[in-house]
């Protein structure tokens, strides 16, 4: 394999080893980064707000550090993006809204904060659904993210703008946030590498009403990005204001170099209850033949728990009744809002709060059945979605039986409800180009785990990643 010479292709990693050689500098990575938006953004809309200037001149920071020998660590210099649902100094925090704030936001959280801490230049923010409701990334603000590999076809969400921007390397980190699977379902249909890290590794110091449903982590095309990502924004703070988080942080970097010599696979195809395409289904089959040739001892094994669906409704949709509430939107503003985010805004509203505990209570057995089934298996694998992209611009497929996105996305959201860490890494393509993925899950706090798997994985059987969006005309 020839070595890359183009700025815009390179990892990480890559970039900060060049900076320390002084090969290159962090203007020219953010130059390059900013080129790659503009030539490819226009076909894929992964963008809210482009900042040139601002990240220009973070590079140039950057830049002077590396000349004197200061540099922040291995991510100083590193372009990036972050979700639009998080707000940024400088940047409209819109939330996907047309009703958000059009004035650039004055304040930070936390992840963002230890991202520029280490070094970051922030790009600008991507695309994301009004407020991260559903799986897929469009709505009346920001119009409709595609996928990179068919532009016919929806690029996931609701951090489908960071999966897109991931995929085409406009930036080597990108912010993302999960609450049901909006990490992990654009790194499948996109064909990158997701992380939802364990609750309470990145400290939740922003108030929301999913709570400890709602992961932040990153999407990246490798899972050595990702952990470099990972060590710059864990660890405990006095802000957070829900789970907890253990004083000292594991190398999850080393961990991504590893072997899978001896892990534990449960492989369920099913978790006892999804409907799998069979295309997906003989990938993520290849993929536990190949984990076992590469030294893992994989098992066929199911969870053994109901699919939870009901109650991780229950939990969404109170959570996103209170934030239209809190918007307040008349009846006029209603009319510019996504209309299916009102739809189960209105179902939030007629939860009791005993439905609210009766919800909490399945969480909760959904916590010992997967900590009772990690005493026997390092991981769980399955699919990371029972299909491929679905079509661009609609929330669900119509004549199949479904209601609303989730229907769609059964292996995703379990994982929320327990807080572990999940990822997506990609296991092939089916027969139209589009990319499939596979998602190990692992014991709360052990995230090392995951990362070993998926890094090996990767490492042994890399996928394609798209040199340009590939369009296709929608049907």
């Amino acid at each position: 394999m020839s070595a890359k010479t183009d700025l815009g292709e390179m990892s990480a990693p890559e970039l900060s080893a060049l900076f320390a050689k002084g090969a290159a500098s962090p203007v020219e990575a953010a130059e390059a980064a900013l080129a790659r938006i503009e030539r490819f953004n226009g076909e894929v809309n992964a963008f809210a707000h482009v900042v040139p200037e601002l990240a220009l001149e973070a590079a140039r920071q950057s830049q002077e550090r590396w000349r004197k020998g200061e540099a922040l660590g291995p991510l100083d210099g590193a372009p990036a993006t972050i979700k639009e649902l998080t707000p940024v100094i400088g940047i409209p925090w819109r939330r996907g809204s047309k009703l958000g704030n059009k004035e650039p936001a004055t304040h930070e959280i936390l992840i963002v904060k230890r991202l520029r801490a280490a070094g970051a230049v922030i790009l600008g923010t991507t695309t994301s659904p009004e407020i991260g409701w559903k799986g897929v990334t469009h709505g009346p603000a920001f119009g409709n993210t595609v996928n990179p590999w068919r532009s016919d076809r929806a690029s996931g969400g609701s951090s489908g703008g960071a999966a897109v921007a991931a995929a085409l390397n406009m930036g080597v980190l990108h912010e993302g946030s999960d609450g049901a699977g909006s990490i992990r379902i654009p790194g499948a249909f996109c064909g990158v590498f997701g992380i939802k890290p364990t609750f309470g590794w990145v400290p939740a110091d922003a108030p929301s009403p999913l709570m400890e449903l709602a992961h932040r982590g990153p999407l990246n095309r490798t899972v050595e990005e990702a952990a470099l990502f990972l060590h710059a924004v864990a660890g405990p703070s006095p802000d957070a204001l829900y789970g907890a988080c253990p004083p000292d942080l594991p190398d999850w970097s080393g961990a991504a170099r590893g072997s899978v010599e001896g892990l534990r696979i449960g492989y369920s195809r099913t978790l006892g209850y999804a409907g799998v395409a069979p295309e997906v289904a003989a990938a993520v089959e290849r993929a536990a033949t190949r984990l076992s040739e590469m030294g893992a001892i994989v098992e066929e094994a199911d969870p053994g728990f109901e699919n939870p669906l009901e109650a991780l409704r229950t939990l969404w949709f109170a959570a996103e009744s209170l934030t239209v509430d809190r918007i307040a939107p008349t009846e006029a503003q209603k009319a510019e809002m996504d209309p299916g985010l009102i739809a189960i805004a209105e179902k939030g509203r007629g939860f009791s709060a005993r439905d609210l505990l009766l919800a909490e209570e399945v969480r909760a057995r959904l916590k010992v059945t997967m900590a009772h089934f990690h005493t026997r298996y390092d991981a769980l694998m399955t699919p990371t979605m029972p299909i491929t992209a679905l079509p661009a611009g609609i929330d669900f497929p119509e004549g199949q039986g479904m209601s609303d996105w989730t229907d769609w996305s059964p292996f995703t959201y379990p994982f929320n409800m327990t807080g572990q860490p999940a990822v997506s890494v990609p296991c092939g393509f089916d027969g139209e180009g589009l990319p499939i993925g596979l998602q190990f899950v692992a014991a709360r706090f052990r995230d090392e785990t995951v990362l070993r798997l998926a890094g090996a994985y990767q490492r042994s059987f890399p996928e394609a990643v798209p040199d340009r969006p590939n369009l296709h005309a929608r049907a």
